[in-house]
Parts: structure tokens; C-alpha cells; sequence
């Protein structure tokens, strides 16, 4: 079975296109603008769920814990020291004292507390929620002490914490200004301060003077969405902006030819996918699925998407990444991977006509976000879906709209229009996290608080996923989470599509910098502080 460390992957990726930050000696001041390539839609961590609005929250909030760049290990942050009980069943918190969010409260163990019991009360409906299911309550112990109490052991969270989604509001706050408008105007710990959000346009973040962890370097950050790529590209090229969160895979070798673009990457924890809605003919029924995935060629797709020649993503067989331990990427390529098969697909569209369960007059939607790359995936989809016959189309939108319509088909799956969607997750450094939150629920219609968006249950994936939650032994983990992938990926719930890998363009003025294998923008934490030459 193949296995790969992160850290391997990450020191190639480093020594091929120089990560490492030069000794030059940082300088004070400057604005660091970075495009995104979404639109943002919630800067409240407690119901945030997409990756763009992590580069914002990132810098506003203070995680619990932080990732070290290299090992992707949980390191301290607002929590200096941490503590496992002897059953697994309780882990507990130290927090440093002494932070301040940035109107002047306190950071202690009630904010923390308040968090993340707000996020797993279903009444608020936060899409966070199913991150945090194995979490029964957060007790205060004492003023800078909590405790997180899960009813089980709890493999993930020991060798894996979920930095990122461990941002810690302000309680007194948030019920003070209410969940609108602290989603509008939020209020944290972090090396910077929320000044203005302009939709559409930019949002503008300020430093944070009294940062407890370290002097922060830069004076003001602006983040600019610029979803048309092309026009991206330029104004990297320009210096209009100093960091893009993609690049354009026809341009990644012409910039790295450029004198004031260094092109930054490094693999990310990731995966692309083609999902059907499970609760509707005739996208619930397996020989559709099949047929669909036999009507295209995916290598082919990927490799014109993405370019061959400046390699920015990789053909994917399975959700884990293959980064991590339990991908069983080889097995998923030989023996499940569907290829084009033009022949089997036309016989299998006929059949399910002749049986009723396709209709021949009803047009299949292919939904995507707005990016260059899953647009044209769609394309790709639809061109061959009308060679083959059937009325199809694509329906790219907006990002906050495009999930406002993924959640809220989960919530109503037998109501929800929509038929094919083009997504992607990022997630933590445990298989569980591409497993558990995408295929997994222990309540089939509560899917309103999961991201298995598709509504697919399977009670034996359902089994081995738990049961690898609840063991310590890895190897054993990864024999449930090897066969719960492969009864998954051979019904053909998702086509996967692919693992990207994190292309950063960064203007050579830009230091101590590195790209994130989670997807996120770090510019201050314990391990860096991004500076800007004048």
C-alpha cells in the first residue's frame, strides 16, 4: 500500500521552488494585497465554510492551536500546553493569559468554551457542526482552562487537530452584536484588525499594535476577490496585487520566467470531485452514475484543464490525498476508476430510458463555482452528456450562492434542484477528515449540519469510519478507512477529479511567506511573520 509523509512531499516541493525564505532582515510598515479568486461570503469563524473566507479570518482570529509548517503537527498558540486523559475521552487546554481581542476584552476560557459549544448546538445551525460530532460539550475549568469532553475515544484529535477551524471569538461581544452583524464586522485576537468590507471590491484589515504574540510586520492587508483569472494574472504581472491564491496552469511558466513573480507550491491537502444528488432519479441510481463517468475522459479533462507541462493539480481516485497514509490511490486506479467508454455508456443510457428512470426530455444541470478550472470541467461534462444524447447543461454561479443551494438542498434533499455539482474539501492532516465530514452521517436527515452534500448512507462505510475513529492503533485505522474508501469510490458517489496543488503567484518583494498545504493564508503565527520590501 503506498505511503507517503506530508513532510517528504513538502521538503520537495520546498527545494524545487524556494520556499525558504531569504536572510535578508525584515522590514516595518507596507500593505500586502491579495486576490482571491471568490468572492467572500462569512467572516464569522463559527460559520464560516469556505476557504476563501479563511485568508480573512485567518488574520482576525487566533486559533487554539497551529500547525507546524513542516510536520503539520499541532503546535501551541492561544493554548500553550494541552493534556490527553488516560481513556482518550477528555483532552485539556492551558491557555496563555494576558490576550486581548481587539476592542480590549479579555481572551479566557469562557470565549473559547462559548465557541465551540455554540458551533455544535444544532440551533444555530452552523455547516461547522459535523466538524466538531465527536464533541459532546467544552467545560470551563478555570479562568484560562477548558476542557473538551467527547463520549468516545477519539483517534483524529490526537494526531490531527483541525487548526484552522479553532478561531476563538469573543462571547460578550457576538451577543452583543449579534450574529448579522458580527458576520459583517468582525471582532478577534488576531495580528490584524477588521477596518472595512467593501462586497465585491476588497476587504481591508489594519495591524493589530498590540499583538500579544509577536510585533507584527505589516501595516495594512486588502484582499481583493478577482474571480476572472485572466485579469488576475495581470495584475500580478502589474504588481496590483502581491499574492494570488491560483494561477492560470498555461501561465505558471511564463511567470516563473518573470524577474518580480516567484511562483510558490507546495501539495495540498485536497479533493475535487463530480458528486450526484442521491436522493433523486435518475442521479441515486448506480448505472447512471457509471454512465456518466464512462461519457467522458477525466485524465484527458484534467490534463487540459490544468496543462501537463506546469503540473498544478493531479488526477484523482480517491478523497484521502495522496499525501496521506490510507490513500490507496493505486488500488482506486486499477480496479475502480471508470475510463471513457463511449460504447458502455451509450448501452447503459438506452437501458435506463427503456426502465424509466431516465427521462429523455428532462435537462441535467452540472453545477459549479464560478473558477476557470471546475468551469470548464463542467463544460467538459456537458459536451459529452449531449453527444451521447441527453439534454444537459451548465449552471456555474456565485460562490456564496453556489453554497447557499449545496446546504440548502441538504436540507431539504427530495426538494433540492440540484442534480450534478462540481466541489472540493480541504482538511486536515487525518484521513477521518476526508472520510467522516464527506461520506458519513450518523443521522441520514440531519444533513443540514454536514457537507455530505450528495446524501449518501451507506451503514457499512458508516461502521468502519466510526470504528477507525475510536481506535488509536494506525494501522488498524487504516484498514477501516482503506475499506470504507473502496465500497465508496465503487458505487460511484463521487467521480473524483482532483488533487490541487497549492500554486501560489508571490511578488518577489513579498518575505517569509510559504503556501499553506490547507488551503489557507498565513501571514502571522508562530512560525512566520510576512514582510513586504519598501
Amino acid at each position: 500500500m503506498k505511503k507517503l509523509s506530508v513532510l517528504v512531499l513538502v521538503v520537495v516541493f520546498a527545494l524545487g521552488f524556494g520556499l525558504v525564505a531569504g536572510a535578508q532582515e525584515a522590514e516595518k510598515g507596507g500593505t500586502l494585497t491579495i486576490a482571491s479568486g471568490q468572492n467572500f461570503k462569512d467572516l464569522n469563524p463559527m460559520v464560516m465554510n469556505a476557504v476563501y473566507d479563511n485568508y480573512v479570518t485567518n488574520q482576525v482570529f487566533d486559533e487554539l492551536l497551529t500547525l507546524d509548517p513542516e510536520t503539520l503537527e499541532p503546535k501551541p498558540y492561544v493554548a500553550k500546553d494541552w493534556e490527553y486523559s488516560e481513556d482518550l475521552i477528555e483532552i485539556t487546554f492551558y491557555l496563555n493569559e494576558g490576550i486581548e481581542f481587539h476592542n480590549g476584552e479579555k481572551l479566557t476560557a469562557e470565549d473559547v468554551a462559548f465557541t465551540f459549544n455554540w458551533i455544535i448546538n444544532p440551533d444555530n445551525g452552523s455547516p461547522n457542526r459535523s466538524e466538531f460530532a465527536w464533541l459532546e460539550e467544552v467545560e470551563i475549568v478555570d479562568e484560562y482552562t477548558v476542557k473538551f469532553i467527547t463520549d468516545e475515544e477519539y483517534a483524529p484529535y490526537a494526531p490531527g487537530l483541525v487548526a484552522e477551524t479553532f478561531a476563538i471569538v469573543p462571547k460578550d461581544t457576538f451577543l452583543e452584536m449579534g450574529r448579522e452583524e458580527f458576520n459583517q464586522n468582525p471582532v478577534g485576537s488576531g495580528p490584524f484588525e477588521f477596518v472595512e468590507w467593501k462586497k465585491g471590491d476588497h476587504i481591508t484589515l489594519v495591524k493589530n499594535e498590540d499583538y500579544w504574540l509577536k510585533d507584527v510586520n505589516l501595516d495594512k492587508v486588502i484582499f481583493r476577490p478577482i474571480p476572472k483569472i485572466s485579469t488576475m494574472m495581470l495584475e500580478l504581472q502589474k504588481g496590483g496585487v502581491d499574492i494570488t491564491d491560483t494561477m492560470e496552469p498555461v501561465q505558471v511558466t511564463k511567470f516563473q520566467d518573470m524577474d518580480n513573480v516567484k511562483v510558490m507550491q507546495t501539495p495540498g491537502l485536497n479533493y475535487f470531485y463530480v458528486a450526484f444528488n442521491m436522493n433523486r432519479e435518475p442521479y441515486k441510481n448506480k448505472q447512471f452514475r457509471k454512465a456518466v463517468y464512462m461519457s467522458f475522459d477525466m485524465t484527458q479533462a484534467i490534463n487540459s484543464i490544468f496543462n501537463s507541462t506546469a503540473k498544478t493539480a493531479e488526477r484523482a481516485y480517491g478523497a484521502i490525498p495522496p499525501a496521506l497514509w490510507a490513500s490507496d490511490e493505486e488500488y482506486l486506479k486499477d480496479n475502480v476508476a471508470l475510463e471513457e467508454n463511449d460504447e458502455k455508456a451509450a448501452e447503459l443510457f438506452e437501458t435506463l430510458e427503456k426502465q424509466g428512470v431516465l427521462d429523455e426530455d428532462k435537462t441535467i444541470t452540472v453545477y459549479s463555482p464560478p473558477d476557470p478550472n471546475r468551469k470548464k470541467l463542467a463544460t467538459i461534462m456537458v459536451t459529452n452528456l449531449r453527444e451521447h444524447g441527453l439534454k444537459a447543461e451548465t449552471q456555474p454561479l456565485e460562490w456564496g450562492a453556489y453554497l447557499d443551494l449545496l446546504y440548502r438542498g441538504n436540507e431539504d434533499p427530495l426538494g433540492s434542484e440540484v442534480d450534478i455539482f462540481i466541489i472540493g474539501w480541504s482538511g486536515s492532516p487525518d484521513p477521518n477528515s476526508f472520510t467522516y465530514y464527506l461520506f458519513e452521517t450518523k443521522d441520514n436527515t440531519d444533513l443540514g449540519a454536514m457537507n455530505n452534500m450528495a446524501g449518501y448512507y451507506d451503514p457499512l462505510v458508516q461502521n468502519r469510519i466510526m470504528r477507525a475513529q475510536s481506535t488509536m492503533d494506525q494501522e488498524k485505522r487504516e484498514e477501516l478507512y482503506v475499506e470504507a474508501q473502496r465500497r465508496i469510490m465503487s458505487e460511484y458517489v463521487h467521480i473524483p477529479a482532483y488533487h490541487q496543488i497549492e500554486t501560489r503567484g508571490v511578488n518577489v518583494k513579498v518575505h517569509d511567506y510559504e503556501p499553506d498545504p490547507l488551503s489557507t493564508m498565513p501571514l502571522v503565527n508562530p512560525f512566520i511573520n510576512v514582510w513586504i520590501e519598501s
